[in-house]
């Protein structure tokens, strides 16, 4: 499935919408995983109770830690990491996975719940300059 809200794609990456997402997370049926680096997620996060910050530089130190028995949507900024990261779990045969299409960016366009922690920075260091 091809994403609306980004560029990137890697063939075999299913894609999700921020609505679709939000809802799956609200009814404990998804878990969050937040690609961004540590830095990027003291600036702004979703602040839901089943999202995990695990930094594409270290998600393969943390697939111990993944449940297998629902669906992992990763997310970024624009998307391009998170399809990446998706795209590995995919290759490391967990069954339930999405990447949130347009990252961080199209969750805050459709207005879902966001922590603004320092509202003056921008974290995702490429729409925003």
């Amino acid at each position: 499935m091809q994403p609306n809200h980004q560029k990137f794609h890697l063939d075999g990456v299913r894609h999700i919408s921020a609505v679709e997402a939000f809802n799956l997370l609200k009814e404990d049926k998804a878990m969050l995983i937040d690609v961004r680096e540590k830095e990027e997620c003291e600036v702004e996060r979703v602040n839901l109770e089943n999202v995990k910050n695990y930094p594409m530089t270290e998600i393969i130190d943390n697939l111990k830690h993944l449940p297998e028995d629902i669906l992992l949507i990763t997310m970024d900024s624009i998307g391009e990491r998170g399809t990446k990261v998706a795209n590995l779990l995919n290759i490391k045969k967990f069954k339930h996975v999405a990447n949130l299409d347009g990252g961080l960016v199209q969750w805050r366009a459709e207005n879902l719940p966001d922590e603004n922690i320092l509202p003056d920075a921008c974290g995702c260091s490429s729409c925003c300059s």
